[in-house]
C-alpha cells in the first residue's frame, strides 16, 4: 500500500468519526433540550443515540450531502475561531445539517 492511499484511508475515517461525534453532540442537545424524555424514568435509549450517530455518519460520508455537511463545518470552525459562546447554544449549531 503506498502512502497517498493510507493517507485518503486515514482522512476519510476522521471525516466518519467527525460525523459520529456531531451525531452524539446533536442527540444529546437535542435530549438535554426535549422535557418529555427528560421526565422519563428510563432516561435516553442507548439505541437512539446509536442510530442517530450512524445517521449522521452517513451523511457525513455521502457524497450527495458532502457538500452541506462542509458548509456546516466550516460555520462551526468560525464560530469556534471568533469565540461566540453563546451561538454555541443555538439549535442551529447543533444539528447535523
Amino acid at each position: 500500500m503506498n502512502n497517498s492511499n493510507i493517507i485518503t484511508r486515514l482522512t476519510i475515517s476522521a471525516w466518519c468519526l467527525l460525523g459520529l461525534k456531531r451525531g452524539l453532540n446533536s442527540y444529546d442537545y437535542n435530549y438535554s433540550k426535549n422535557k418529555i424524555y427528560r421526565n422519563s424514568l428510563i432516561g435516553p435509549f442507548y439505541i437512539d443515540k446509536v442510530g442517530w450517530r450512524l445517521v449522521s455518519s452517513l451523511a457525513y460520508i455521502n457524497p450527495a450531502t458532502f457538500l452541506f455537511v462542509l458548509y456546516k463545518e466550516v460555520y462551526r470552525l468560525e464560530v469556534n475561531l471568533r469565540g461566540l459562546e453563546d451561538e454555541k447554544k443555538t439549535d442551529y449549531y447543533n444539528e447535523v445539517m
